[in-house]
């Protein structure tokens, strides 16, 4: 069977060679093989480019203040701090990894949205959704279920739009569980 354009035909057939072009493959189904109608590429495009540097989480940080809830600075911080903290270290482990984003290692892969500087592994966007996800969702329970929509969503996104594989995105979700996780049992919700 040919290999599809883009994929590394020197990568062994071992174990991780073989997963890789498996993560490659499927991510290059979604971004390419699917249909992406304007109508819903569009829209996912630019909620997903709100989340870029957390922005998104950044303004929901915010929302406290808006909603005259009792000590709003503490709540924000329980929020903000983590989201900085995995965004950071997610920044790092790019920069040790080092895997180049679809679209640079598949020229023949359009992009979809603009590309963000950094490095492809682990996503960013899935890291930080888990840990919003956990702090918010401590901070307001009834949110959860919005929550864990935008975790799916932004997920989503980043693999149809063409900007991770989808091996970068199970890997930042999996960095923002133990994160997330981890912040909630160490650090007492400000209630």
């Amino acid at each position: 069977m040919p290999s599809a354009p883009g994929s590394t035909d020197a990568v062994p057939s071992t174990l991780p060679g073989r997963l890789d072009r498996l993560d490659r493959g499927l991510s290059r189904r979604a971004a390419i093989g699917w249909p992406h109608p304007r109508w819903l590429a569009w829209p996912l495009g630019a909620f997903s480019l709100t989340a870029n540097y957390g922005i998104l989480w950044y303004v929901i940080c915010l929302l406290p203040w808006a909603f005259g809830e009792p000590r709003p600075l503490a709540r924000a911080l329980y929020v903000a701090v983590p989201v900085t903290v995995v965004e950071a270290a997610g920044f790092l482990i790019k920069h040790l990894v080092a895997r180049p984003r679809p679209p640079i290692a598949d020229p023949t892969q359009p992009q979809q949205i603009p590309l963000p500087f950094s490095k492809s592994f682990p996503s960013s966007h899935a890291s930080m959704a888990v840990v919003g996800t956990f702090t918010v969702g401590t901070l307001y329970p009834a949110t959860l279920p919005a929550l864990i929509a935008v975790t799916v969503v932004l997920s989503f996104s980043r693999v149809y739009l063409g900007v991770h594989y989808l091996g970068d995105v199970l890997g930042g979700l999996a960095f923002g569980l133990v994160v997330g996780a981890l912040w909630i049992l160490l650090v007492p919700a400000p209630l």
